[in-house]
């Protein structure tokens, strides 16, 4: 599932997904154990590479085309800096939503008992 943002008057799909992240950690040299402090001092490149990375991954799942860089991203953010909020609401409401159930998901009956 993805989710439509507007910036600087176009659509772009965004959606941070395990391929979202994994690209994110593969660009800024972060581990899966820093995601959940990415709010702590995060800098302008790693929002930059955040927003990219969700992009893409958003631009995949729906089928789009995406060419944009970090670059690019920098550029639209410029031109609309509430752009930058709004990807990181929907970066803490996706990224929350993936994490909060994973420790609560139930094991079938008997999937612990021994033979």
């Amino acid at each position: 599932m993805y989710e439509i943002v507007i910036i600087n008057g176009k659509d772009y799909p965004v959606r941070f997904g395990m391929n979202s992240l994994r690209l994110f950690c593969k660009d800024t040299g972060r581990s899966l154990a820093d995601l959940d402090k990415l709010g702590d001092g995060m800098s302008l490149d790693d929002a930059c590479y955040l927003i990219l990375n969700g992009i893409k991954d958003g631009s995949r799942v729906s089928g789009q085309e995406c060419s944009l860089n970090v670059d690019d991203v920098a550029d639209l953010l410029d031109e609309d800096f509430e752009a930058l909020n709004k990807v990181l609401e929907i970066f803490s409401t996706q990224f929350s939503a993936k994490f909060e159930t994973e420790g609560n998901v139930k094991a079938p009956k008997g999937a612990n008992k021994k033979k």
